[in-house]
């Protein structure tokens, strides 16, 4: 299957791909101009090509695996990702997290700052420092530039492993056994000479991320920890985690991070208190994907965690998203959100979670006033906005959502996932050439940058005498492919 052919390619992405990128500099597929990557030496990978490489790899990934597009979910990845970035040793590196569709527990660092975790492995997670501390060692490998470190010490390899593994990606589109098969045949050998020094760059990972924990006020131990369960789990798996066939887990390196987060003790720790109802919300999407009932799982789970408040406001959350995506028991649903909230105030998820119930029950009234009152206590929520604009639209007030989602946009840049609402939000208001320049935004933010130029073109054809939104189509297409050519 096709995700599996991607774990093949991402688990070697640091240890064969990115080591011999030299390769994929006059390689041409189903039309992918890939980027010239420079002369060999220790500045053949700078952080601008590094970057050209991620985006491309990006442009790849989003066409062929199914990435996870819940707002909800994607914006608490992003707020913890921020978060580790901002106190890494890199903090303006420019990383971006995203989420693939994989029941499998595995994560990955692409080039240029792309970081990607699977569905499956916030559900295993227990804390949000288990995650961050995930998160912490992929961004780790891009702060220590292992991509360019090892592509500089690496020219002795063959260089048709790169092109193999980043065709077996294109030709996993088409026939996705034949695309694992061609990856394989290009993988076996240079991965058994890199081990060791893959190996080397897990453990420099694991010391750069537990830092990084600790900066950021989150619990060293989750990392060490997150790793000993995963460990202890595949003694007597036939199918141990995807996570550990990436990243080697010797025990020479779970000590060496159990003993360093020891001494890192002792400092001020904050969560959030978020990673719970996404998991939660995780584990109601999954059961919904096997036809098994959520409701039965999200009662267990209640039943479970009476000694832990956390655990049991998590469940409960659960269990309303189940009890109305399931059964239709609206009613009781928000009433399991009432007492929750009587509880724990009115925290985000919770607020989120009552609108869905709402507008999942007809009463699109509340559902609004609800987002309403969620965006008012959280106005940097974009997740928020998203909903509320995607309420509006369904209520065909068109230009009431493209001006909330404009605001927003305005304000932050915005998501891929909330100018591609604006783009449709404008178009149903009337406004193509708006429609058209939020659209290009879009695919621009994507990497996709002949997608956005030709948006562009068409914001130019139908701006009429619309003269704002025509001088701005024609400025950022010359700011664009200006910097294109640069």
């Amino acid at each position: 299957m096709l995700d599996r052919l991607l774990r093949t390619a991402s688990a070697l992405l640091l240890a064969a791909l990115l080591l011999t990128a030299p390769a994929l500099q006059p390689a041409q597929a189903d039309g992918v101009q890939l980027p010239q990557l420079g002369v060999p030496g220790a500045e053949a990978l700078p952080v601008h090509k590094e970057r050209e490489l991620g985006t491309e790899i990006m442009r790849q990934v989003r066409q062929h695996l199914p990435l996870h597009e819940d707002p909800e979910t994607n914006e608490y990845l992003q707020n913890l990702g921020q978060r580790l970035a901002a106190h890494s040793n890199e903090p303006g590196f420019g990383y971006s997290f995203f989420l693939v569709e994989d029941d499998q527990i595995n994560a990955f660092a692409l080039p240029g700052g792309f970081i990607g975790l699977h569905t499956g492995l916030i559900r295993e997670t227990r804390t949000e420092s288990e995650l961050a501390g995930v998160l912490a060692h992929e961004i780790a490998h891009v702060t220590q530039r292992h991509i360019a470190r090892q592509y500089a010490q690496s020219q002795q390899l063959n260089l048709q492993t790169a092109a193999a593994v980043l065709a077996a990606i294109l030709v996993g589109s088409q026939n996705p056994q034949a695309g694992s098969a061609a990856a394989m045949a290009g993988i076996a050998a240079p991965i058994q000479q890199q081990l060791s020094h893959s190996r080397a760059h897990e453990q420099e990972a694991d010391r750069v991320g537990l830092h990084n924990l600790v900066a950021a006020g989150l619990d060293p131990h989750g990392m060490p920890g997150f790793f000993e369960r995963l460990a202890e789990a595949s003694r007597f798996a036939e199918d141990p985690p995807e996570y550990l066939s990436t990243h080697p887990l010797t025990e020479r390196r779970l000590n060496e991070a159990q003993r360093l987060a020891e001494r890192l003790e002792g400092g001020a720790i904050y969560e959030s208190g978020h990673h719970a109802f996404i998991r939660a919300r995780q584990q109601v999407f999954t059961h919904e994907d096997r036809s098994t009932s959520a409701v039965a799982f999200m009662q267990d789970q209640l039943r479970r965690s009476a000694d832990n408040p956390t655990a049991r406001a998590a469940a409960l959350y659960g269990l309303a998203l189940a009890l109305s995506r399931e059964s239709g028991q609206h009613a009781q649903a928000l009433s399991l959100l009432d007492s929750l909230s009587a509880i724990e105030g009115e925290r985000l998820y919770v607020l989120l979670g009552r609108a869905e119930i709402l507008r999942a029950a007809g009463d699109t009234e509340q559902a609004l006033a609800t987002y309403r009152e969620a965006r008012s206590l959280y106005p940097g929520s974009w997740a928020t906005t998203y909903r509320l604009a995607e309420t509006l639209l369904a209520t065909d007030d068109a230009e009431q959502a493209r001006r909330v989602l404009a605001r927003a946009a305005r304000g932050s840049g915005g998501s891929p996932q909330l100018l591609r609402l604006l783009a449709d939000a404008a178009h149903a208001s009337g406004r193509e050439a708006e429609g058209y320049i939020a659209l290009a935004e879009h695919y621009r933010a994507r990497g996709e940058q002949n997608l956005a130029v030709a948006q562009l073109n068409n914001a130019i054809r139908h701006a009429g005498e619309d003269r704002y939104q025509r001088a701005r189509a024609e400025a950022l297409k010359e700011r664009w492919t200006q910097r294109s050519a640069d």
